[in-house]
């Protein structure tokens, strides 16, 4: 019979995208959490879809009683984290927190939850690893940490498998274009590269950033959802791209690939730089190397696929 997962955050920008992997890949029955969505997504058309509100207790009711694993994707994001700080408190870690006491509650398997590699504080820079000491400095941080903390602890205490994921810079195309989180640097670029045909950086870009496509971060979650326990060790592991990379050279191939698909020439201008060294990142995954899992880094591709979206959505 085939494990039920309940995936919380699943009509989401990342979300999507890993509920579209999960319906294609996967050999489980997908539940999909929401508050507003009462249908299944057309990415997911076999998906059972619930109403779920992290703030209600109530609403967990509604998750059926056959479900083995929890993905919690759900959180306040960073802007409205720093405006309001007592919401992002009261969704990401104690919603997550309430969310978890129920999975141990019912003797579920595993709980997955997507926390930021922001943990480790602000700008991230030199060598980060699951060992390297948490500084969050921001409260979408913060949040991310208490709400960690809790899974840790379930974990130790062998209540039900807890794995944390510190995820780096995840990109790549929305399931749903209206879902898309237009704010980062590669989905402005590529929305630039569609409707302007010319890019212009707000910085130097000259900074490193880990970046991990949308495809591999899903692989990642289906790789954790079934690693034996035994492999799961204490359950922290970072997830990101095998090599960090300037945001200028991101900027180049946005460039590059969407020259390829439209055929033209897409210029690209940067202010000058403001310092003559940045610091270096490297995001260390090999942990999550070690257990089994290797990125595929197919950035082209990811790219390719963003910009056919924009272009479609736009009709240019």
């Amino acid at each position: 019979m085939s494990a039920t997962v309940l995936l919380v955050g699943g009509f989401g920008n990342l979300g999507g995208r890993i509920a579209a992997h999960l319906h294609e890949t996967a050999d489980i029955n997908l539940v999909l959490s929401s508050r507003f969505h009462r249908s299944a997504p057309k990415w997911a058309s076999d998906a059972r879809v619930i109403q779920l509100d992290l703030t209600d207790p109530q609403t967990f009711l509604n998750i059926p009683k056959h479900v083995d694993s929890i993905i919690q994707l759900a959180a306040v994001n960073d802007i409205e984290s720093l405006n309001d700080p007592d919401l992002a408190q009261l969704v990401t870690t104690d919603g997550t927190i309430m969310l978890l006491q129920e999975a141990v509650r019912r003797n579920m398997s595993r709980f997955i939850y997507f926390s930021t590699a922001h943990v480790y504080g602000a700008p991230l820079t030199g060598h980060l690893s699951e060992t390297t000491p948490t500084n969050p400095a921001h409260p979408y941080a913060t949040t991310h940490l208490g709400a960690e903390a809790a899974v840790e602890s379930a974990h130790q205490r062998n209540e039900l498998i807890g794995i944390r994921i510190r995820l780096s810079n995840g990109f790549g195309r929305p399931m749903d274009y209206d879902s898309g989180d237009w704010r980062t640097l590669t989905s402005d670029l590529c929305r630039q590269a569609v409707i302007d045909r010319e890019l212009s950086m707000r910085t130097d870009g000259l900074q490193q950033r880990n970046f991990m496509t949308k495809t591999d971060i899903s692989r990642a979650v289906s790789h954790l959802l079934s690693l034996p326990a035994t492999d799961v060790d204490n359950g922290l592991f970072n997830v990101g791209g095998m090599q960090s990379r300037s945001l200028l050279d991101m900027a180049h191939l946005i460039q590059t690939e969407a020259q390829n698909l439209f055929g033209q020439e897409i210029s690209l201008s940067a202010p000058e730089p403001v310092a003559t060294e940045y610091p270096t990142l490297d995001f260390d995954i090999d942990k999550l190397v070690r257990s089994g899992f290797t990125p595929e880094d197919n950035a082209a591709d990811e790219i390719q696929q963003f910009l056919k979206m924009i272009a479609q959505h736009h009709s240019v």
